[in-house]
């Protein structure tokens, strides 16, 4: 039986520019056939005996993307012990040892060492004094690195040679786990999931997006941030999800991806790592521990064989990267593999992007690159007194993912949340992007949109099937409280969520 659904009265936002308003939407099985006055869509709903909904003056726009999404973590971290307000080592083993379950891991997300009075994890004797007889799996809250005990270490299989295991002054090793060792305690742990806790993490991560106005999720699975194995659940049920997932497979198998028939590639395959943890690659030291100039993960050999193999199999790539040494190496290893493999539409992504030079921005741009950038990364963490500002000095923070320099170089950019690095919420993405620390890196609040939604759907090549509220597109509609288009640009944040309606079905209502 064909769906039906009329929106009317309504302040619609359609981002597209043959009709950039309209009162009312007419969607038919799943799909837009006609925007235009209240009158006229009353007249066709009632034509065509469809459901109406009275919008009473709300605002409406395309369904809300959301760009950079773990979902299979953020699912998980419903079953686990959420550290990101502990203040000290203390209040990290208190809350460890008061809500762990009975299950044999301990597991922990959220911890954030900036916030720590020690600004540094609980080490692997610490944590053995209290779990010596359980393994404990602690994630960082920007997922790069991971903090174990003792008997976690052994459990997976550590020889001590591993690349990436820290060690103390004496040649201990502390538990803290990242780069190479980093991969190996994520795959470990999150191979252990049963299908029913793959399945479970998923479907509440889309629950967690409907009530936030996401209906596309770009989602980085598999490879070293979780396990190959979540692949298959994302395959059997996400035609069965209230949102439309673009699923990245973040390995370098490129045939598993050619059989899979996917269309990206990697994206979120790790350059560099993290301010936070201080393994984004930078030419100069960070500015709290002058040894440190961070970590580049692969040679340019490999990711330029890489890209190129991509691009012969015709699909999507990109990387992570955010120290400007990361990101220069990825931008000289495209240009060459381009120069190996000329590719026009390639649309390669770059996500975060977070301290470009100059130079770099301009070299993107020429380079056709789109950025997915995290607006709310800056707002939370990137002003005055920030753990950012604390990590590479004033100057640089200042110049932290410059959003406005982007778009005026004529990139195109979405925006994400990484969640769980952030919550899922693009309006407080939007208001970030609008309402940055320096107002230099500003954007406009319908530029912001645009992050969300047809510049969303541009970086994964659907820009043609959603992203605007145009006839012929999915009918895909968030519905708001108020104009963020009209209202103070310093209560975006404040607006909320009225309905979420994906494909024609209201799949969220306040």
């Amino acid at each position: 039986m064909e769906n039906k659904l009329a929106l009317i009265n309504g302040v619609g936002i359609t981002m597209d520019k043959e009709q950039p308003l309209c009162q009312g939407i007419y969607i038919s099985d799943g799909i837009i056939t006609k925007i235009g006055s209240s009158q006229e869509i009353k007249k066709l709903a009632v034509q065509e005996k469809a459901e109406m909904i009275d919008l009473e003056g709300k605002t409406f726009l395309p369904g809300l993307h959301d760009c950079h999404v773990h979902m299979m973590s953020t699912g998980l971290s419903a079953l686990g012990i959420n550290l990101f307000d502990c203040q000290s080592i203390n209040e990290v083993i208190t809350k460890l040892k008061k809500s762990a379950k009975k299950e044999n891991w301990v597991f922990g997300y959220g911890l954030d060492e900036s916030r720590l009075i020690e600004k540094r994890p609980p080490n692997a004797k610490e944590l053995d004094v209290f779990f010596g007889e359980r393994p404990v799996y602690l994630i960082d809250r920007g997922l790069h690195y991971t903090q174990v005990n003792t008997l976690a270490m052994e459990i997976m299989a550590f020889t001590g040679n591993e690349e990436g295991l820290s060690r103390d002054n004496n040649g201990n090793l502390t538990g803290r786990l990242h780069a190479l060792a980093n991969a190996h305690a994520r795959k470990y742990f999150f191979d252990k999931l049963t299908w029913e806790q793959r399945e479970e993490a998923i479907r509440h991560t889309a629950k967690m997006a409907v009530e936030k106005g996401v209906t596309t999720i770009h989602a980085m699975e598999g490879g070293d941030l979780s396990s190959d194995e979540d692949i298959p659940v994302f395959l059997e049920i996400i035609k069965n999800l209230p949102i439309h997932v673009v699923l990245h497979w973040c390995t370098t198998a490129v045939e598993n991806v050619v059989e899979k028939n996917l269309k990206i590639i990697g994206t979120d395959i790790l350059l560099d790592g993290s301010i936070g943890s201080r393994t984004a690659a930078f030419n100069e030291p960070y500015a709290d521990d002058p040894s440190i100039l961070g970590e580049l993960y692969y040679s340019d050999g490999w990711i330029i064989n890489y890209i190129e193999s991509a691009h012969r199999a015709g699909l999507q790539t990109g990387f992570h990267a955010i120290g400007q040494r990361a990101i220069a190496q990825v931008l000289n290893c495209l240009e060459q593999a381009l120069l190996n493999y000329p590719v026009t539409d390639h649309r390669f992504r770059i996500e975060h992007f977070g301290f470009p030079d100059e130079q770099d921005i301009n070299r993107a741009a020429a380079l056709g690159v789109v950025i997915s950038t995290q607006p709310a990364f800056t707002y939370l963490r990137g002003g005055p007194g920030s753990v950012y500002e604390n990590r590479v000095g004033p100057e640089r923070n200042q110049r932290a993912y410059p959003i406005r320099d982007f778009i005026t170089a004529g990139i195109t950019v979405n925006g994400g949340s990484d969640s769980n690095v952030t919550p899922i919420n693009p309006l407080m993405g939007i208001h970030a992007a609008v309402n940055p620390p320096y107002r230099q890196n500003a954007i406009t609040p319908f530029e912001a949109i645009r992050l969300f939604t047809i510049d969303g759907a541009f970086t994964a090549k659907e820009e043609k099937i959603r992203g605007s509220l145009s006839p012929g597109k999915s009918g895909d509609v968030t519905v708001l409280n108020r104009n963020p288009l009209e209202d103070s640009p310093e209560t975006i944040k404040d607006i909320g969520v009225e309905m979420t309606i994906f494909r024609g079905n209201v799949v969220y209502k306040k």
